[in-house]
């Protein structure tokens, strides 16, 4: 996927003339390639989303055509107010904007009926479809084998490194709980056969598993 160096917005924005919500998409697009940026309902965006999205419509002379699926009803007006504003902003003299949103998580096959031979497409590199959870960008690749911008901007690649960092010490904090039990369980073992025994080894397994389980759910909300 494209990666995007930060050039300035033009310094007139241009608002859509039209009164319809949804900016239609006009029917008579003649041989005019478009970007495809695709918007999902829950909140991806980036602080620099409009510019890198201007940026790449601006220096391709490229249409940009927004579409959104939401998933939950309640989500859709919450979309809808953020694909407009971002329309409005990148709009100008030089890009044409447009908006469609659907109900729905089939990207594919969304993308693929208002997709036309010479249209680019832009996503997130972290949206991830399917039963496998594969990257939505791969599986369009595959599907239309057309050219794919990235607009993460960098950042999951961080937020990768913390997840992975947060997965290790929750593995190391339990394996230390683990060893430090199983050396007090061996030392109740060996402790006279009779009622104290059997509670303590009990309460042991208990406080073990309840620590294990209370270490794991910090670094799972993390």
């Amino acid at each position: 996927m494209n990666k995007l160096d930060s050039q300035p917005l033009p310094t007139s924005i241009a608002f859509p003339t039209t009164s319809h919500p949804d900016f239609p998409i006009s029917m008579d697009l003649g041989s005019t390639h478009r970007l495809i940026v695709l918007i999902p309902d829950a909140e991806l965006g980036r602080a620099n989303l409009t510019q890198q999205i201007w940026e790449i419509a601006s220096s391709s002379g490229l249409d940009v055509l927004f579409l959104g699926l939401f998933s939950d009803p309640s989500h859709e007006a919450q979309l809808r107010r953020k694909l407009i504003t971002i329309a409005a902003i990148i709009k100008d003299s030089n890009v044409c904007t447009n908006i469609m949103i659907k109900q729905g998580n089939d990207w594919v096959g969304e993308v693929k009926n208002v997709w036309q031979p010479g249209d680019v497409l832009a996503c997130y590199a972290e949206q991830r479809i399917g039963l496998w959870r594969k990257p939505l960008d791969q599986v369009l690749q595959t599907n239309l084998e057309t050219q794919i911008y990235d607009l993460s901007d960098h950042q999951p690649a961080r937020k990768s490194m913390s997840n992975l960092f947060s997965q290790a010490s929750s593995w190391l904090g339990s394996f230390i709980i683990l060893g430090s039990f199983l050396w007090v369980e061996a030392k109740i073992v060996e402790l006279p056969k009779d009622w104290t025994h059997t509670s303590l080894l009990y309460a042991c397994i208990f406080v073990e598993i309840g620590l294990i389980w209370l270490w794991n759910s910090i670094f799972t909300q993390l």
